[in-house]
């Protein structure tokens, strides 16, 4: 995957900077809020290397693209520019549904690497002196238990840190107002447990154990969001790098402490409790839910209003019932991919479905599964969910626990140990076998999943494209870039060019020009949609040596010049030449069969379509 040409691609057919309101991005997904959803192009955007799928849920336009999310991430943040991270106005636009999600996943997001790796190194010290290869007495297991457990204890002080981010305030001044929560002082007042009151200023101030707590950090910040922009108002700008933190210190710690603090963890303790409870009155039932309906939610992207439970869960109580859950139906989905990977005869469903498999056994990442192979073949994703069922009910009958937040892999197995982890090993194993057999015997029709993914076109006669270019013919399969050279941007052909000339090969509109003017997308006339790539990698040079003569959506005539390139300039850049010409809607046809000539001209016949 090109990382930086795809977060330019989707920068420009989700309608550039002009029609972003905010955006930020989960662990596998970048999720927009547009002005207007129907300038993106849904359809071009999920045939994009590297885009799974695409959905809209929840007010957002999520783009699926799995754990490479964060570079991609990256490269759009240098094109949108002052949007990146959102500001407060754009974050908190829309459905309450949509501000909800936006602000979970900017706020967690950052921090699930340390909460995943602080709870796997807990799993493992627990593990070793299980083995006894460690005794916990020790000064070795205690440092290596602070390195693991100081980001639970420490966690006001991160998810302050992170929502000052994501509210667009000081994240320093976030971070102190966070840290305050657990400062040795207030600790030390504590004297009977939470609840102990103390007064300021003669107001009763009750006072609790805020280390490892999630809500009352994230309402403090959400609260300084406010003051900081109405002390912004009053404050001279030229006294305000000493007196902004003061005042801000002197009004948000101690109406947090006085309100948002209690009520963040009397909150936190009420759905723990909820959910123990139901566990607890049927474990079987409620395991047999989530883990059935838990991919559902991932498909919506509404795992993220739940995290947070988990999390919370965790950091307060130790451990948590909803985690092992998700890895439930994680491994139901393993199942359906081991099914699919088993039955099928299709070399390239295979592929897929092997691929996708590992990425959930390594990763706990379920969306190659989900958009690749569950959805698009539809049994799989009823059979993942039955088997997630079975093994949820499982595993909810026997109240299994985790002790960290993670996603349910095999390289995640340390975060379930304890007394209940063989329940769980037992839970994945039948996750697994059930989602397998059931995707084995329910079968599914790869056949009808292309025609769904493109209807083909019934045409009254062959369709030909002309050469864009003057050169030498090379065939797409000899082309020094494998996704050209496999066809998975479709069928075509490439030529060696010897000018540096792109001409229209058919009359029609330009439907895409990339920013960097090294590629070109057409939609003729007749509705082929063809990509014109010039240069393998070509990408890098940022538009150097490239010159455009038409504009997204100019009407073309065959013939007519549509990009000059310096040829020689590029080639002594170090970049090879090779132009690409793909029929990116090649599933639309019964096939698309390139010339056998090995030398052509500008207009020369290159491509029937049949």
């Amino acid at each position: 995957m090109d990382k930086e040409l795809l977060a330019k691609s989707i920068f420009k057919l989700i309608g550039g900077k002009n029609n972003i309101e905010s955006y930020t991005h989960c662990a596998t997904r970048l999720r927009f809020k547009l002005k207007n959803e129907k300038k993106a192009q849904k359809a071009a955007i999920e045939n994009l290397d590297g885009v799974m799928a695409v959905v809209i849920a929840g007010g957002q336009f999520q783009i699926i693209i799995g754990t490479q999310v964060p570079d991609v991430y990256e490269h759009l943040s240098k094109l949108v520019g002052d949007l990146a991270d959102n500001n407060s106005s754009s974050t908190f636009g829309g459905n309450l549904l949509s501000k909800l999600f936006s602000i979970i996943a900017g706020i967690f997001t950052p921090l699930l690497p340390l909460l995943a790796g602080a709870g796997v190194l807990r799993g493992c010290l627990i593990l070793s002196t299980q083995l006894g290869i460690l005794n916990n007495s020790t000064s070795t297991y205690k440092i290596l238990f602070t390195a693991a457990d100081a980001v639970f204890y420490f966690l006001p002080v991160f998810l302050a840190f992170s929502a000052g981010k994501k509210f667009n305030v000081n994240p320093f001044i976030s971070a102190v107002i966070g840290a305050a929560l657990i400062d040795p002082n207030i600790l030390g007042m504590i004297k009977n447990g939470n609840g102990t009151t103390v007064d300021f200023f003669g107001l009763p101030v009750m006072l609790m154990n805020y280390s490892s707590t999630v809500i009352p950090a994230i309402l403090a910040v959400w609260f300084y969001s406010y003051i900081e922009k109405y002390l912004k108002k009053y404050i001279p700008e030229a006294l305000q790098l000493v007196f902004l933190p003061i005042a801000s210190f002197i009004i948000v710690v101690p109406i947090t402490l006085l309100l948002f603090g209690p009520f963040g963890v009397y909150a936190g303790n009420f759905i723990a409790s909820g959910i123990n409870t139901l566990l607890t009155a049927s474990g079987l039932i409620t395991g047999a839910l989530i883990g059935g309906i838990w991919n559902i939610f991932v498909v919506f992207g509404l795992q993220w209003a739940v995290n947070p439970i988990m999390i919370n869960n965790i950091g307060t109580l130790g451990f948590d019932f909803i985690v092992p859950l998700t890895g439930a139906a994680n491994f139901g989905q393993a199942g359906a991919a081991m099914g699919v990977y088993l039955k099928t005869k299709n070399k390239k469903t295979k592929t897929l479905a092997g691929s996708a498999l590992l990425s959930i056994f390594f990763a706990g990442i379920t969306e190659p599964t989900i958009y690749g192979i569950s959805i698009p073949l539809k049994k799989p994703f009823i059979a993942s969910i039955i088997g997630g069922a079975a093994g949820g009910a499982f595993m909810g009958a026997f109240h299994v626990k985790a002790i960290a937040f993670v996603f349910g892999g095999l390289t995640t197995l340390p975060a379930f140990i304890g007394e209940t982890f063989i329940y769980y090993a037992i839970g994945l194993a039948i996750c697994f076998i059930v989602s397998t057999i059931a995707t084995m015997s329910m079968g599914f029709d790869e056949k009808s999943s292309e025609n769904n993914t493109a209807t083909k076109i019934t045409l009254e006669k062959n369709l030909s494209i002309g050469s864009p270019l003057k050169g030498e013919i090379i065939k797409l399969s000899d082309v020094n870039d494998q996704t050209f050279a496999t066809a998975v941007l479709g069928k075509g052909i490439a030529i060696k060019p010897v000018e540096g000339k792109i001409y229209a090969p058919v009359n029609g509109k330009i439907s895409a020009l990339f920013p960097t003017n090294h590629a070109i997308g057409i939609l003729s006339d007749d509705g082929v949609e063809i990509l014109i790539h010039i240069g393998i990698n070509t990408v890098n040079l940022a538009g150097k040596y490239f010159k455009a003569l038409v504009q997204e959506n100019t009407l073309i005539k065959a013939g007519d010049p549509l990009i000059e390139f310096d040829l020689n300039a590029i080639k002594e850049s170090g970049y090879d030449t090779t132009t690409i010409i793909t029929i990116s809607n090649t599933l639309s046809y019964n096939d698309v069969i390139p010339t056998q000539q090995t030398t052509v001209n500008v207009m020369d016949k290159v491509i029937t379509i049949v």
